[in-house]
């Protein structure tokens, strides 16, 4: 998967590690158990639940990302798998999943079903779904959507991301990542955004209950025509 492999090493300048997420993900996630990371990327939400005791795999269908992860935590647990392959990992084995950075629409709306049915199956009784997106209902109304830049002027590194041809259910993630003026990659990849009253319907179909949803790391409440995240926490009863 070019489109992140090019920029691997500097996802974490990208998007650095959130004190709020970890926080979150603290406060949410059960206390023991392993914690399943899916889309783990370079690894700093796993690299920090494991620096604090816990025993937490990361999982990313990106070499380059799992890479990255295992140089900055050498005696982490880090696998090249993509989404649909955790249908292979143990029934029962873990107390904890989360999903952050907008991972889970990267996966086409007829696999999310059968994904959901996978991730209950992975959970031991009380176990709990935590995951991160978008909130795509306002933004489904658009036909486009540009994202402000980020920018680190110590890098001299500024990263562009755009939603384009968007249409219910499909758009474009359009992204570039400039290092010192110069172009390091200039890509795109399609993505597969739900309401969020899908992801609900989703969710209970399988046999999941919920037990919060909020718009970010700080708990602010769900607005569903406002811009903003979109973060569940579901649990196994």
């Amino acid at each position: 998967m070019a489109f992140y492999s090019d920029f691997a090493g500097h996802y974490e300048t990208v998007f650095p590690f959130r004190t709020g997420t970890a926080e979150f993900l603290v406060e949410w996630l059960p206390g023991e158990g392993r914690v399943l990371d899916v889309g783990c990327g370079s690894g700093a939400y796993t690299r920090h639940l494991n620096g604090r005791g816990g025993d937490c795999l990361g999982i990313d269908l990106d070499p380059g990302m799992i890479d990255q992860a295992q140089r900055r935590d050498s005696a982490g647990a880090y696998r090249i798998m993509g989404m649909e392959e955790i249908a292979h990992l143990e029934t029962g084995a873990f107390s904890g999943v989360f999903c952050v950075g907008n991972v889970l629409p990267h996966l086409p709306a007829a696999q999310v079903a059968t994904f959901l049915r996978h991730v209950h199956r992975l959970l031991e009784p009380r176990g709990r779904w935590l995951f991160q997106t978008v909130n795509f209902d306002p933004l489904l109304e658009r036909t486009q959507y540009e994202f402000p830049v980020i920018s680190n002027d110590e890098r001299q590194l500024a990263f562009h991301r755009t939603y384009r041809d968007i249409e219910p259910g499909r758009l474009e993630f359009a992204t570039r990542l400039e290092v010192a003026g110069e172009v390091l990659f200039d890509a795109s990849t399609t993505l597969f955004p739900r309401t969020s009253e899908d992801y609900r319907a989703a969710h209970v179909a399988v046999g999941f209950r919920q037990l919060t949803h909020v718009a970010d790391w700080a708990g602010r409440r769900f607005l569903p025509g406002t811009p903003s995240g979109s973060v569940f926490v579901w649990e196994r009863p």
